[in-house]
This record gives structure tokens, C-alpha cells and sequence, in this order.
């Protein structure tokens, strides 16, 4: 059922006194707090209670309740109770979710009393069974009342009152009523006619425990029929003989009687087999109602049928090997920039390696092994042709090579699965992200390729250690733990989610190839041509844009003592499982801030507007923090190549001057030199001046203040101050302003379908009234279909990184997949290198750093997919 947060009522043919009509939504809300219909409460009558006959105080029985199945109501549509909904409902029982004793009323009205006490649930089969305390109000009203069906009363995603936290289907309840809507059950007998019933869950654990002891059974004869050397054939048919016979037996002595029968039969047939007899015949020795036996005939046609499965199992071998061969050909003939030759030659060396078993993803993946070694057989030729040297022989990862950094990758693995989950994936609230896996896999494929060599030296290293001999006396940072950095990284990145990500070769200026929407050429209504009229060109085109690499890079100090510990043997990684883990947060939350920062500035970037030497204010020696007419102020953007020189000019420059006197940008070092710098929140459009070390700096009285900058009309700006309005009815108008940006983005040929904010905007928003349930609207909710939750249907995401340019001010409405993300140069550790303290003398430390390569890029023409809101108290906006 989907589990929607609606009240739905009672499912009756005639609707019980408590199932009032839905309340119309008021300004205000009245509670009573007796415990009534909650929202998204089910009443699903059931099944009828007869031959009512009842002794003693405070009779129990087992009674169902109700029933899988899909049902219709005309003023309910269509609802489904599913059997996973009742193990729910059972489970929420038994952990006591509700709070309180459940009960059976009549009509449901829980005022009048209770009919019965609900003990215990359980699902048999598509049923859910209560066992029921029955009060005498209970069995007067069906003896007396004639109320001899139940209706269950359910909540199918309730939410306790007191942590606000929802638990999946819960019952609430029951009630004794006339007129069922759910039909088709077996009537209740709350007592037998003609005598006790056999009790229901000691029936299930007869029927499991005698199902458990008739497939020992067979095991057993399966187990001793091969040992007496028959075919397989033949211990099918036996076995297959023996399990039908099984069936009606309840005994089990007689059960055992008759798997011993066939086990002698069995034994006669291989021993008349062995000795080549031609009139074969074997009986069981057990009653003539199971008796069986095997002529020549039978035993003739067994073989006949053995001879036509092994000739089909053959053919489908060779079928299955020869379709597998043609995969790899196909794949590697398939391949860019290898010469048929070369293509010819590594389909050769590969083909023997293929079997008829293998799926078609192992295939293909051996046919990339050999294309990768391919192409570097083909650099090597090109290479050499120019002078260069090259290692002889094929370079490449093996099959065994790979399995050999499975396993060592296990072994680290081991150490990291021994720390807590919420301190391995902190990036990610402590569980890997599913959907990086392809990123993840691709870029280890990349370092796994760089560094094979070392791989499988400590493979090796550990498989000598293992045995008992073997040292390491020299030992660097292990491959294996720059592999683990790199995976672990990624792995939990939730910008990559967000981003459309893959890998290329690292270079100093990359292709980012994308498509946009020409809204020039054809277009809507301008497809329909007719007879003789020119056809207009379709309103997407396909181009290219240059990105450059940023380095991502990090220093390391290992001590002595950890090396020691390392050089017992690569499997030591204990000591560097927390080095690594602190290597993948700072790695990983730099690669956040990378990713979360692109998204705002590209939605900042288009549609902006240039503003020279704008008169800010004068200064009048009190202030420090002086307002742009105009905010959000777009970022600066400098693009730098590998050696840190810029390239080209700053994009969206910003220059401040005071007295005429063009101030410089304070850059957080408090190394400049003394004087009056400046630094702005681009969110705000507020200008702080500061001293060199950061001290705000209030400018000289009558010294005139200009700002040259651009801003972003590509923005609603939102004012969080209440004005004559409450809280909850302010965040409203907050939810309203967002959807009409999801639409602005939507009328721009895009889908909205992401949008990023900070988990302290987050809180401040869920105090509009559209997230609380008697106003709740479709669409708008704190389910995690982001891992916030849904505003206009758009799934919401946090910013996980600290210091992020979009601060607690920033809400970004975009399509998910439009920026990219390419990884160059997987994390790889450099050489451990002797450090020394400032007079020169060694530490007893060693220090290494390590660095990757990546590219993140939003192409020009797609920033129209983003847009975003700012905000900001227009009270507080002010020169101060």
C-alpha cells in the first residue's frame, strides 16, 4: 500500500459513529487528547464470528482479523494489505510501538468499553491472527448484538506524538461490526461444535517441524542413493519416487520405514547394474499402498534419457562458448585506435580463456583488459618511434592480478570494518552512497592500472608473511592504502551524487562534450511542415568546452613506530586505518566544497549584471560593514594552470575603493602588510572592512566608498522578517517562492529536480505550516527522497562541507546531473621522505604527500538549468 499521510475512514459497508467525515482545514486546530483517528487510519472489516460458546471469567481464543488482498470501496478507491504489512504490523506489536494495551471495542466506539484485550499477533499464511482476553460486554454483543465480524483498525505509517518519528504500519485496534467489505475468509469459530481445535501456532510448529524432518529425510537418501555409484538420472527418479510417496505420511516411523525401502532398492539396482544383468527389476518392501518398482524397460528408458540431457547439456556447452567467444570479438574488433592487426592478435591470446560459464559482464570485462593492454602497446609503438624507452613484453593487469588486489584490499578492509560506521562515512550519515559505485569502480580500474606493480608486490609480501617467512625492511606507504583512501572518498561523496561524473585521461586542458537547447532554431509548434516548405533544424545542439585539473593535494607525517608496525607485514594496517580515515575526510569534504560551490556560483553566473564604481556610501568613522545596492555579488572566477599561473582574466572582478584609493582583498593569512583591506559576503552583498589581521576597520569619516562588482538577477530575494505575520505562515510564503523558481526552471526547457541548502536553513524552513500534517500538501514533506526531504516535489539535499560559499542564506533549484565531475589522477601517496626539525636534526619521522586530479565544470550554455534563492533580513541589511 502506498503509505500515504491522508485519514482515510472507516471501510465498511456503513460507515461506524466514530468514522466522521475528514475535518476541513481552519485556521486553527482543536485537540482532544482521547485518543481518536489519527490520519491515515484504516478500518478493514473482516471475517465473521460464529458458534459462539464460551466458559470462565475471561475466555481467550484465536480469532483472524484479517486478510491480504486488493479491495475497492466507492469512497475510498482502491487499497492494498499486503503480507509484509501485516509482519509489520505484528512487529510494531510486539515492540510495543503504540504505547499501550490494544483493544477490540464494538462499533468502534472505544468509549463504551472494551470487547477484548488483544494478547499476541501472528501472520499464518495471508492471515493476521490475534489471540483475544474477551470481556463479557465482548460476548454479549455477539451472542446478544449479533456482531460477528471484526473490523481492524490500523495506521499504515503512524508517527508517535512524543519524537514525532513514523514506524510503519501499526495496529491500532479493532471493532466488532455487521457488515463486512473484505470477503472470502473462513468464518471465525470462537469454539468447536464437535470438540477442542487443535491450537493454530501449535499446528504451525507441528507442520514446520514434521516439513523440517521429511527433507532430512531426503538429504539422507539423496546422499546414500550417490554413494552407490548410480547416475544421476537414476537418483532423481528415485528420489523424486520417494519425496511423492513422502507426502501423505504423517508418521514418522513410517517415514523412516519407507526412505529405508527405497534405499535398499536403490542398492539392488547398483548392484544389478554392476554385474551387467539384463533383467532388472527392484520392489520397495513397504505397504502395497506405496509399493514401486523399476523393470528392464524403466531402466532402459532412464539410460536413454541420461544420454539425451548429457547430449543437450553438450550442445548448450557449446553453444553458450561459442556466443561468449563472439562477445570478446566483437568487443575488442569494436575498440577505437588499435589496428586490425593488434585487434586480431589480442583476440587470440584471450580466447582461451573464455569459457562457456562465464556471464556476459566477465566477458566483456576480460575484452577491456585486453583493449587496455591494446592501447598501451600502441602508445609504446608510437613512443618508441620517437626515441623513448619502453618495458617489453605486454603490460597489463591480469585476471590473477586482479584477484590478488581483491584480496589484499580485503585484509585492509577487515581494520576499517572494526570502526564505527558513523565515524568511517562521516560525509555521508554513516552509510556509503550506492550511486557513486560506478564512479568509485572506474577510478580504482585507473589507479589499479598506474600502480599494478606495486599491488602485487605486497600481495605477494602478505602471502610470504602468512607462511611464516619473509620481511619488510624498506617500507613505503603501502599502494593498498592510497587504493583505500581513494575509495573510501569517494565513495561517500554526496556532491557526486548531484554531478554527471566519469573519468578521463589526466592532461592539461580536458573536452567536456554536452548538448543544449537551441532556442533559436526549431522548436515547439515548428516541427509541423508541410509539402515543399523548408524543415527547420532541430533546437539542440552538441559542442565542447575546455576545463582545467584542480590539484587536490595533502601532506602526511608517518612516525617511525608506525613504519615498524607496517614492517611486520603489509597486514598491519591498524596503525594507518585511522590515517586514512582522517586522509578521506579532509580529501572528501574539499571535494564537497568543490562540487557545492560550483552549483551556487553557476547558478550565480548566469544572467548577471556588470555594476562600475557604484557609490556604496560614505564613510563616517563608526562603520565597518558597508551594503551593495545590489546582492547576491557573483564570485570572482580564476581559472589556473598546472604551475598555479592564472590563465586568462578574472571573470566578475570586484574592486573597492575608499578615498578614491583602490583597496586590496584581505586574504585570511594576517601575513599582509598594514593597512585597510576589505572581504565580501557575496550572499548579502556586504562589504567588511578589516585591519591586516583581520580586526574590523571603521572607514575615515567623509572618505567616499565605490564598488565595482557584478550580481546575479538570476535570484528571488526573500526577506525572513516577519512583518505582521507568524512564523509558520512566513515559511509558507518561502515554500510558495521556491516553486515559482522550480517553474522559472522548468519554463527554461529543464527539470527541477535537486535542490541544495544547509541543514540550519533546512530547520528554519520546517516551520511552515505545509509540514505539519493538518496542512500538509502533496508534494511537501520530510520524507528522505533527498536526504532531506521533498519541497515542491523537488528532493531536497544538505550541504554536508564546512565553510561552503552558500552559507545558512542560500537555496539552490537546478537539474540534477548538469554539472561534471571527472576524475584525472586517482589519489596516489608520494615517497616517504626523513624530516627535520628547525635546527636540522632528524625527528624520527618521515613525511609524504599526497595528491589527485580532478575536473568540476558546469559548460556555459547550462547554467540556465540553475537558479536560486537568497535569505536575508532586510532589518539587519544594513551599513553597520
Amino acid at each position: 500500500m502506498n503509505r500515504k499521510l491522508i485519514a482515510v475512514a472507516c471501510l465498511g459497508a456503513l460507515m461506524a459513529p466514530s468514522c466522521a467525515a475528514p475535518a476541513v482545514e481552519t485556521e486553527g486546530r482543536h485537540f482532544k487528547l482521547e485518543g481518536g483517528l489519527p490520519e491515515g487510519v484504516h478500518r478493514c472489516i473482516s471475517s465473521a464470528i460464529k458458534n459462539l460458546s464460551l466458559d470462565g471469567d475471561k475466555p481467550q481464543t484465536w480469532e483472524t482479523l484479517t486478510r491480504t488482498g486488493t479491495f475497492h470501496d466507492p469512497r475510498y478507491g482502491e487499497f492494498d494489505i499486503t503480507r509484509p504489512m501485516l509482519l509489520e504490523m505484528v512487529s510494531n506489536f510486539e515492540k510495543g510501538v503504540y504505547g499501550q494495551d490494544v483493544f477490540i471495542d464494538v462499533g468502534h466506539e472505544p468509549s463504551k468499553g472494551a470487547a477484548a484485550r488483544v494478547l499476541k499477533l501472528a501472520v499464518e499464511g495471508n492471515k493476521l491472527r490475534a489471540l483475544l482476553e474477551w470481556t463479557l460486554y465482548g460476548l454479549n454483543a455477539v451472542k446478544q448484538l449479533g456482531m460477528r465480524y471484526f473490523s481492524l483498525e490500523y495506521h499504515d505509517n503512524w508517527q508517535d506524538n512524543e519524537k514525532r518519528a513514523r514506524h510503519g504500519a501499526v495496529m491500532l485496534g479493532a471493532g466488532l461490526t455487521i457488515r463486512p467489505v473484505i470477503k472470502g475468509l473462513d468464518p471465525v469459530q470462537l469454539a468447536e461444535p464437535n470438540g477442542p481445535a487443535l491450537h493454530p501456532e501449535l499446528a504451525i510448529q507441528l507442520f514446520q517441524e514434521k516439513q523440517a524432518m521429511w527433507k532430512q529425510l531426503m538429504e539422507a537418501l539423496r546422499a546414500k542413493l550417490a554413494s552407490f555409484k548410480l547416475a544421476d538420472a537414476l537418483v532423481k527418479t528415485l528420489a523424486d519416487a520417494a519425496e511423492k510417496a513422502l507426502g501423505p505420511i504423517t508418521d514418522e516411523t513410517a517415514a523412516k520405514a519407507l526412505i529405508a525401502a527405497f534405499e535398499v532398492s536403490g542398492k539392488q539396482l547398483a548392484e544389478q547394474l554392476t554385474a551387467g544383468a539384463t533383467d532388472v527389476k527392484i520392489t520397495l518392501a513397504i505397504p502395497d499402498s506405496f509399493k514401486a518398482g523399476l523393470d528392464e524397460a524403466a531402466v532402459k528408458k532412464l539410460m536413454e534419457d541420461m544420454a539425451t540431457a548429457r547430449t543437450t547439456a553438450e550442445k548448450k556447452l557449446t553453444e553458450d562458448l561459442a556466443k561468449n567467444v563472439k562477445l570478446l570479438t566483437d568487443t575488442i574488433t569494436a575498440a577505437q585506435g588499435i589496428d586490425d592487426e593488434l585487434k586480431k592478435e589480442l583476440t587470440e591470446s584471450a580466447k582461451d580463456l573464455v569459457s562457456a560459464q562465464m556471464t556476459e559482464d566477465q566477458v566483456k570485462k576480460l575484452a577491456n583488459v585486453q583493449i587496455v593492454s591494446g592501447n598501451r602497446t600502441v602508445a609504446a609503438r608510437q613512443l618508441g618511434g620517437r626515441g623513448y624507452q619502453w618495458p617489453q613484453g605486454d603490460v597489463r593487469i591480469t585476471l590473477d592480478g586482479s584477484n590478488e588486489i581483491k584480496a589484499l584490499q580485503a585484509e585492509v578492509d577487515k581494520r576499517l570494518d572494526r570502526m564505527p560506521k558513523h565515524n568511517r562515512y562521516r560525509l555521508s550519515d554513516g552509510a556509503p552512497i550506492e550511486g557513486n559505485k560506478a564512479l568509485v569502480e572506474a577510478s580504482l580500474a585507473l589507479y589499479d592500472a598506474q600502480h599494478a606493480r606495486r599491488l602485487h608486490a605486497e600481495y605477494e609480501s602478505m602471502k610470504k608473511l602468512a607462511a611464516g617467512d619473509g620481511i619488510i625492511s624498506d617500507v613505503a606507504i603501502p599502494a593498498i592504502y592510497e587504493r583505500t583512501v581513494l575509495r573510501e572518498a569517494l565513495i561517500q561523496l554526496v556532491g557526486l551524487g548531484l554531478c554527471d561524473v566519469g573519468t578521463d585521461k589526466f592532461t592539461t586542458v580536458i573536452q567536456i562534450p554536452y548538448s543544449f537547447r537551441d532556442t533559436a532554431a526549431a522548436g515547439v509548434a515548428q516541427t509541423r511542415t508541410y509539402e515543399g516548405q523548408a524543415i527547420r533544424r532541430a533546437g539542440v545542439k552538441q559542442t565542447m568546452e575546455e576545463a582545467r585539473p584542480i590539484p587536490q593535494k595533502l601532506a602526511f607525517e608517518v612516525s617511525d613506530e608506525m613504519r615498524y608496525l607496517v614492517a611486520n607485514g603489509v597486514l598491519s594496517f591498524d596503525i594507518l586505518a585511522d590515517n586514512a580515515n582522517n586522509a578521506v575526510r579532509i580529501v572528501g569534504e574539499d571535494g564537497e566544497q568543490i562540487i557545492f560551490n560550483e552549483h551556487l556560483n553557476a547558478a550565480d553566473q548566469f544572467a548577471n549584471t556588470a555594476v562600475v564604481d557604484e557609490a556604496v556610501a560614505t564613510g563616517d568613522g563608526t562603520k565597518s560593514i558597508y551594503i551593495t545596492n545590489n546582492f547576491p555579488v557573483v564570485r570572482p572566477k580564476k581559472v589556473f594552470d598546472l604551475q598555479g599561473v592564472q590563465v586568462g582574466a578574472t571573470l566578475y572582478p570586484i574592486t573597492v575603493k575608499t578615498n578614491a584609493v583602490t583597496r586590496t582583498e584581505y586574504d585570511f593569512t594576517n601575513l599582509q602588510a598594514p593597512g585597510l583591506y576589505w572581504y565580501m559576503d557575496y550572499n548579502l552583498g556586504e562589504i567588511h572592512f578589516v585591519t591586516e589581521l583581520g580586526a574590523p576597520s571603521n572607514v575615515t569619516n567623509a572618505h567616499a566608498i565605490l564598488c565595482s562588482y557584478n550580481y546575479t538577477t538570476n535570484v528571488y530575494k526573500w526577506d525572513s522578517d516577519l512583518g505582521a505575520l507568524k512564523t509558520d505562515e512566513k515559511y509558507d510564503d518561502f515554500l510558495y517562492r521556491f516553486g515559482l523558481r522550480k517553474a522559472i526552471v522548468e519554463d527554461r526547457a529543464y527539470m527541477a529536480n535537486l535542490a541544495i541548502m544547509s541543514g540550519t536553513l533546512r530547520t528554519q524552513i520546517e516551520q511552515a505550516r505545509q509540514f505539519s500534517a493538518n496542512f500538509k500538501r502533496p508534494g511537501t514533506d520530510l520524507l528522505v527522497d533527498g536526504n532531506l526531504g521533498r519541497i515542491k516535489d523537488v528532493p531536497a539535499f544538505r550541504s554536508y562541507a564546512p565553510g561552503l560559499a552558500m552559507g545558512d542564506q542560500r537555496v539552490i533549484v537546478c537539474e540534477r546531473g548538469t554539472t561534471r565531475f571527472r576524475m584525472l589522477k586517482p589519489w596516489t601517496m608520494g615517497q616517504l621522505q626523513d624530516q627535520r626539525d628547525a635546527n636540522g636534526r632528524f625527528t624520527g619521522k618521515k613525511e609524504a604527500y599526497g595528491d589527485q586530479f580532478i575536473v568540476v565544470h558546469t559548460p556555459t550554455e547550462l547554467k540556465k538549468a540553475f537558479t536560486s534563492m537568497v535569505v536575508y533580513s532586510a532589518a539587519a541589511r544594513v551599513d553597520r
